[in-house]
């Protein structure tokens, strides 16, 4: 069966494949009767809608149930320009697709501030609110009684660039058009942008502190996957002539959905397939069009039962997202992945800090977390962080990478104020944290779950991504190589190209912390990093962390194993009850009486 999926993936994974099927297609159109035609222009705009939805919810992780807003406002806007202002064609679908794209960019404000439940709610009164404005705004829309006349191949009115469009005409630009779209996302699903849009689904805070600007991210993929929808709409309106209300309602949200889903989500080949499945079914079903949706929900089920990635996915292996030509330009280069840096003696404890916390203080409703907490890393050297548990020692990392604002105090990171800003800023300013549990994107591989921690150094915008412009690719071959190296340190190369979630826990800690280290940040905070580990991942661990020390980074390590910390940190900082109880060295403090207080839950006078 693997082998089975590994073939399929290198075949449709193929461009010449599309290519083929497009030109096939095309020929094959002006060879069959017009309703074959017409239902083959319906499977390039199911597509279309199939593949924004993908995008948003299936790759950026927002859900949507109000898509038909997208296209209902696509499609009256290319209508009303053409029919009521004269514009031309092309020149109604640039604006309805702009129009669109910049609704996409303005619902994603209210959008980013709730999750889950609410944004299903939010987005589905979106698709009821675009619903109800093409049903009573009769002066524009046409209200109840719809909007026809719209230049079609129907009326015969269809023309482009002088050239009157009839059915195999408007088909032929609508598969253009729909090649067009999937060929761009593909290059953008593959960069560094599609890998953020993967990033924010699968843990948002981890997203943040690698630098990635979530709410940026999620702006970009509602603008896009509003776009696309958009098109769909434009084309529609053309296709048809005639533009009613009923066309746009809340099944046809639920509808694109569900095509995504069946078809496969977080794939690019997978709403293809939906769309496909969906585009044909109706045709069949006639008969019976009563119980259509009963159809459908049998459907899902057996889809959420037996196929819980789509079809896409019991047909092929999870789709890859690093750019083809980047890996090979990469592996072209032979360039040898560099050896880790010798060991070298910590740097001198007088240098200038790269991180200073002064007077910090956290409290939550009441509870106070950190009182009055100072410390200073310094480059060159590992500093330990220990204490109890509920010390105050992820609270203090939160507040210091900007998950948590400080109820007073500063954060000083390379001379400047950094305390209360935004994760992602703080992170792209140079300080990169991991977490007790590793937050990883679990479909994608090693390598690729390495990459993301390069987000901050990659300068490229989106449109050369998706025309995969060469110095888009001379950068993306850049990073890989730099995974490479970084994969190497960690005895990772082995299982590059494996699965994050197939691999065993210890692998996942280690490629956080490869992540962390692909970052080339100047402080680096680690929050327990060798818990679960077995002793050669420890011993893999050390080197990775001796290695941050060697190449001049900063260290704080929240750590419990204090075999392991004894033997590679240099300072040692421990926390109690939200204060500072000891500073200095590991033997000092297995003999501090408030240490041992603190961890023996006794008081000193009893422990002496």
């Amino acid at each position: 069966m693997n082998a089975f999926r590994h073939a399929m993936a290198r075949i449709l994974g193929q461009p010449l494949l599309g290519l083929a099927v497009v030109v096939a297609l095309w020929f094959w159109a002006g060879m069959i009767d017009r309703a074959t035609v017409q239902l083959l222009s319906f499977l390039m705009l199911n597509i279309l809608l199939a593949q924004s939805i993908n995008l948003l919810t299936g790759i950026a992780g927002q859900i949507s149930l109000g898509h038909a807003g997208f296209f209902a406002i696509g499609a009256y806007a290319a209508g009303v320009l053409t029919k009521s202002h004269g514009i031309s064609v092309p020149l109604a679908l640039i604006l309805a697709v702009a129009l669109t794209a910049a609704v996409g960019w303005l619902l994603a404000i209210p959008a980013g501030r709730v999750k889950e439940f609410y944004l299903a709610m939010m987005t589905a009164g979106f698709g009821l609110l675009c619903f109800e404005i093409a049903k009573e705004w009769s002066s524009v829309t046409g209200g109840v009684v719809g909007l026809s006349g719209i230049a079609s191949p129907t009326l015969r009115n269809l023309k482009v660039l002088g050239w009157t469009f009839d059915a195999v005409d408007l088909f032929r630009a609508m598969l253009v058009a729909t090649a067009i779209v999937l060929l761009l996302m593909r290059n953008l699903v593959q960069s560094y942008h599609g890998r953020a849009f993967f990033a924010v689904q699968a843990s948002e805070i981890a997203a943040g502190s690698m630098g990635i600007a979530r709410g940026q991210v999620k702006r970009r993929a509602y603008a896009i996957s509003g776009a696309m929808a958009g098109l769909a709409g434009a084309l529609y309106a053309h296709l048809v002539g005639y533009l009613g209300p009923d066309s746009f309602g809340i099944m046809r949200s639920v509808e694109v959905l569900v095509m995504a889903i069946v078809g496969g989500m977080g794939t690019i080949v997978g709403p293809i397939l939906g769309a496909a499945l969906f585009t044909w079914l109706p045709e069949r079903l006639q008969v019976f069009a009563e119980y259509q949706f009963m159809v459908y929900g049998l459907i899902l089920m057996v889809i959420f039962l037996v196929l819980r990635r789509g079809i896409a996915g019991a047909l092929t292996e999870p789709t890859r997202f690093i750019a083809v030509r980047a890996m090979a330009a990469a592996r072209a280069a032979d360039t040898k992945p560099a050896a880790p840096a010798p060991a070298t003696n910590p740097g001198p404890a007088d240098r200038p800090a790269l991180l200073e916390v002064r007077d910090l203080a956290r409290n939550f409703a009441g509870l106070v977390a950190l009182d009055g907490v100072s410390l200073s890393l310094r480059p060159g050297r590992i500093t330990a962080l220990i204490g109890p548990n509920g010390s105050g020692k992820s609270t203090l990392v939160n507040v210091v990478s900007g998950i948590y604002q400080p109820s007073r105090g500063h954060v000083v990171l390379d001379g400047e104020e950094i305390g209360g800003k935004p994760d992602h800023m703080i992170a792209q300013r140079g300080l990169i944290r991991t977490f007790q549990d590793p937050r990883l994107v679990p479909s994608f591989t090693v390598r690729e779950n390495i990459l993301l921690g390069g987000q901050r150094h990659f300068r490229s915008p989106m449109l050369a991504a998706a025309l995969r412009w060469p110095s888009t690719l001379r950068e993306e071959a850049d990073m890989v190589r730099r995974a490479e190296q970084v994969m190497a340190l960690a005895g990772l190369d082995g299982v590059a190209d494996q699965i994050i979630d197939s691999l065993p826990y210890g692998y996942r800690r280690l490629v956080e912390v490869g992540r962390a280290i692909m970052a080339e940040p100047t402080v680096v905070l680690l929050d327990e990093p060798a818990a679960g580990l077995s002793e050669a991942e420890l011993g893999r661990l050390a080197t990775m962390i001796r290695h941050l020390r060697d190449t001049g980074k900063a260290v704080l390590l929240i750590e419990h194993h204090m075999d392991f910390v004894n033997d590679i940190v240099d300072d040692v900082v421990v926390l109690d009850s939200g204060r500072e109880i000891y500073r200095g060295d590991m033997r000092g403090m297995r003999e501090d009486p408030a240490v041992i207080a603190a961890y023996l839950g006794v008081g000193q006078n009893d422990h002496a």
